[in-house]
C-alpha cells in the first residue's frame, strides 16, 4: 500500500518545466498565436509604445534641442544605470513570488560602508584631509568588496525573515528597510561621507566611451544581458520561476525552495551593493537621506516590464526598457520647470499603472 502511495506520488510530481508550463500559454497555442501578434500583446510592446509616448509627449513641449537632444538621452541612460541594476534584482525577487521593499535602503548602507572601508584602507586621516590615498588601489579593491558583502548579508537577513521565519515579504521587507537606514545613518552619523578622490569620477562615474556613451550605462547594460541568460537558460533561473509559479510543486520537484530564496536575496543585495559602488564612483560622496523611492521605481519597472506580482513570469529585457519610463518622465519634468512635487504625483500614478497592468496580464485566459 505504500508503495503504491509512493508511485502515484512520484506520478503526480511535476517537473519545473511543467509547473512553468501550466502558469503561461502552451507551445502549441503560441505557434498559432504568431510571432508578430505575440509581440504586440507583450508586455514589451507596450513599454516601448508608453516610452514613445513620453518622448513625443516632452520632445513636443520642451524647447528644441532641450529634451530631444544626444545629451539628454545619454544622461537618461546614465541615471537609469543603478535603477536598472536594482530592478534586474527585484525581477528575480519578484518571479519567484516573494518582494523586496529594502533596496534602496540596502543601496545607501553599502555605499557608506564601502566609502568607510576605502577610507580607512587607503589613506590616514591626516593624508584624507589633504587628499592624498597611499593606497588608492588596495582601498578601491576592499571598498568594493565590502560593500558587496553588505549586500550580501543584508539579502541573507531578508532571506531569514522570509524564508525561515515565514513572515510575508511585504511586511518582512518593510521592517528591514527601516534597519538598513538606520544602521547607515547610525554609522555615517547622517552626514554625507567627504574626501573621497575625484578619480572616482574621472575614470568611471562620468566617463564616456568615445565621449558619448556613459561607462555605467554600459556596464549596467552587460549585467542585464548576463542575467537575462541566467534567467532563461539556467536552472537557477528556472528554479527561481518555478518556485514563484507554485511553490509546493517546486518542493515536490526536488527544487531547495529555502535555498533558492536565500540565493536570491542575497542576489539581490549585491546588486544593490554594485548600485551602491555606482553612486558613489558618479558623485564621489555618499547620499544617506536619498534614494527614497527607488524601490518602488525599480518595482514599478520591473512589474511594467513583464514581471509578474504573482510570480511564475519574468523578463529582464522588458525590465531593462521599463526603467527609462521613470527615468524619462523625470528628466522631462525637469527640463520642463515642473514642480518636484508633482514628479512623486506622477510616479505614484504610473505605479498604479503598472499594478493595473499586472492585474490586466493575470486576468488573460491561459490556454
Amino acid at each position: 500500500m505504500a508503495d503504491k502511495e509512493k508511485n502515484d506520488n512520484i506520478k503526480n510530481t511535476k517537473s519545473p518545466e511543467d509547473i512553468l508550463q501550466s502558469k503561461g500559454v502552451s507551445s502549441v497555442a503560441q505557434k498559432e498565436i504568431g510571432v508578430l501578434q505575440r509581440f504586440l500583446g507583450s508586455s514589451m510592446a507596450f513599454v516601448i509604445l508608453l516610452e514613445f509616448g513620453i518622448i513625443v509627449f516632452f520632445g513636443v513641449l520642451s524647447r528644441p534641442g532641450t529634451f530631444l537632444s544626444l545629451d539628454n538621452f545619454m544622461n537618461i541612460l546614465l541615471n537609469s544605470s543603478q535603477m536598472v541594476i536594482l530592478a534586474i534584482g527585484l525581477t528575480f525577487v519578484i518571479s519567484s513570488g516573494h518582494m523586496d521593499l529594502s533596496v534602496g535602503m540596502t543601496l545607501i548602507l553599502t555605499s557608506i560602508v564601502g566609502s568607510k572601508v576605502f577610507k580607512s584602507v587607503a589613506s590616514t586621516p591626516e593624508l584624507l584631509a589633504v587628499g592624498e590615498y597611499p593606497h588608492l588601489l588596495l582601498g578601491i579593491v576592499c571598498g568594493i568588496i565590502a560593500a558587496l558583502l553588505c549586500g550580501a548579508l543584508c539579502g541573507a537577513f531578508n532571506a531569514f525573515t522570509t524564508a525561515k521565519l515565514k513572515l510575508v515579504p511585504f511586511i518582512a521587507t518593510l521592517a528591514s528597510m527601516y534597519i538598513y537606514q538606520g544602521t547607515a545613518m547610525v554609522i555615517c552619523n547622517g552626514a554625507q561621507e567627504k574626501n573621497l578622490p575625484r578619480i572616482f569620477q574621472t575614470y568611471f562615474g562620468h566617463r564616456k566611451l568615445f565621449g558619448i556613451i556613459p561607462y555605467q550605462a554600459i556596464l549596467a547594460i552587460l549585467l542585464g544581458i548576463v542575467f537575462a541568460l541566467i534567467m532563461k537558460y539556467t536552472k537557477f533561473g528556472l528554479h527561481t520561476r518555478a518556485i514563484g509559479s507554485n511553490r509546493e510543486s517546486a518542493r515536490r520537484a526536488g527544487i531547495k525552495v529555502e535555498l533558492t530564496c536565500f540565493k536570491i536575496y542575497m542576489l539581490m543585495g549585491v546588486l544593490a551593493g554594485i548600485a551602491g559602488c555606482f553612486d558613489v564612483a558618479r558623485y564621489s560622496t555618499t547620499n544617506p537621506s536619498g534614494h527614497v523611492s527607488d524601490s518602488m521605481m525599480a518595482i514599478m519597472a520591473a512589474v511594467m516590464g513583464g514581471t509578474s506580482m504573482k510570480g511564475g513570469i519574468a523578463s529582464v529585457p522588458g525590465t531593462m526598457l521599463a526603467v527609462l519610463i521613470p527615468v524619462s518622465l523625470q528628466s522631462g519634468m525637469i527640463i520642463l520647470g515642473m514642480n518636484s512635487y508633482i514628479q512623486l504625483i506622477v510616479t505614484g500614478v504610473f505605479l498604479v499603472l503598472a499594478v493595473y497592468v499586472d492585474y490586466v496580464r493575470n486576468l488573460k485566459p491561459r490556454v
